[in-house]
Parts: C-alpha cells; sequence; structure tokens
C-alpha cells in the first residue's frame, strides 16, 4: 500500500497525496514540501490526527493533483500538532511550524476526512473555480456516460443584507 501511494505521488508534480486519491480507503498520506526538488524527503503519515491549532490563519492558494490546473485560495491553521504513525508503525508527534508544510499536510488530511479544497474555499472564491470544476464533470462524465453526478447549485445572488460573501 505505502509503495503504491508513493509511486502514485512521484509520478506527479504535487506535494502531498492521501490513500483516498489514488481510490484505497485508509487513513494514509505521503508528503514532501519540496517536491520533486528534493526527492527521498517525503513524510509518510499512517491514521494522522490534529491535535492542536496554534499560531493563528492564512489564506493560501492551493491546487490539488485530483483537480488538475484548478487553484484556490484557502484559509487554513498557520501551524499544527499532530500525531500519527510512521511508515513503520512507530508514534510520532511533530509541530508543523512552517505554514507551508501545516498547510500541504492540512490538505492532505481532509481527505482523508472526505473534504475537497473547493469544501474550503469561500463562496465567492468557488464561483471563480467553478466552470473549471464544470468542465471536470462534464470531460469525466464523456468518458463514463453511465455515472450519476449531482451538482450543487451556485447561489442565489442576492443584493445587500443576505449577499454572498466575499
Amino acid at each position: 500500500m505505502v509503495s503504491l501511494l508513493h509511486r502514485e505521488y512521484n509520478r506527479d508534480d504535487g506535494v502531498g497525496l492521501a490513500a483516498p486519491q489514488v481510490g484505497v480507503n485508509v487513513r494514509l498520506m505521503v508528503f514532501n514540501p519540496e517536491g520533486r526538488t528534493r526527492p527521498g524527503n517525503e513524510s509518510i503519515l499512517v491514521n494522522p490526527e490534529i491535535v492542536e491549532q496554534l499560531g493563528g490563519k492564512e489564506v493560501g492558494e492551493e491546487g490539488c493533483l485530483s483537480f488538475p490546473r484548478i487553484y484556490g485560495d484557502v484559509e487554513r491553521s498557520r501551524q499544527i500538532t499532530i500525531k500519527a504513525l510512521d511508515a513503520k508503525g512507530q508514534p510520532v508527534k511533530l509541530q508543523l511550524t512552517d505554514p507551508w508544510v501545516a498547510r500541504i499536510f492540512q490538505h492532505e488530511y481532509d481527505h482523508l476526512q472526505g473534504i475537497l479544497f473547493h469544501d474550503r474555499m469561500k463562496p465567492a472564491v468557488v464561483e471563480t473555480v467553478r466552470p473549471s470544476l464544470v468542465a471536470l464533470e462534464e470531460e469525466f462524465l464523456a468518458a463514463h456516460p453511465e455515472a450519476k453526478i449531482v451538482r450543487v447549485p451556485p447561489p442565489k445572488v442576492n443584493k445587500g443584507f443576505g449577499a454572498v460573501k466575499k
């Protein structure tokens, strides 16, 4: 399992990958904040948990290997404390104080929770990526005509009180 995830991670130019992204329903992730520039620096975590969120929040642009060429701002904690098992099954507890590393972990952790990065975007940001998401759905449906999807409609545009917040 670890080798499959590691192989898929190395195939693309990302900085992290969670097992559910390759169709494996286990709580396992691999990430390397430097991506292909420093191979061999991957962290493999099994059954990770966020123990504490520190350092406030920050908004930053994210993309996802599961949604190629789609990017949008997502708010994340700047620093977190996590616990997990390493690839050898040994318990680890880490303080991720670099906001970039904390962001990568939280993005992959969300995959393990069934949350996608566009689920964390503010409504106005989702509307900027909606056409690209719909295009991916259409591409998938063309390749898999038997598939059924349910689209979430865009929010109603209100003026004044009750308007979509940006």
